[in-house]
């Protein structure tokens, strides 16, 4: 059987990870809330207004929310919690196999 296709979730998370910006700023956040300030001094080269932009897509996927009443403050939803841990473990694998090719 050939797979010529992927189905539409698996695209989302493709274009997430192709997307630099969006992994970078999921990579940032946690269940915790975190300040819009030390959220632009995390993900750095990034323009506040493409930040922004990057913070209103990933807030309409449900992946991060605002606090209610502050505006200005991030954190991640279940499913963002579930995809930070993706990122996790591709770091993980990542690591892995780069000590495992550099015979570290």
């Amino acid at each position: 059987m050939t797979l010529t296709n992927i189905n539409l979730g698996s695209e989302l998370g493709l274009e997430i990870l192709h997307q630099r910006w969006y992994a970078l700023v999921l990579y940032q956040l946690d269940a915790q809330p975190t300040d819009f300030m030390e959220l632009r001094r995390t993900v750095r080269g990034i323009s506040t207004f493409n930040l922004l932009l990057r913070l209103k897509k990933l807030t309409e996927w449900g992946l991060i929310e605002t606090i209610p009443d502050d505006d200005y403050s991030y954190r991640l939803t279940i499913s963002g919690v579930m995809f930070h841990q993706i990122l996790t473990s591709l770091e993980d694998w990542g690591n892995t196999t780069l000590r495992h090719e550099l015979k570290i």
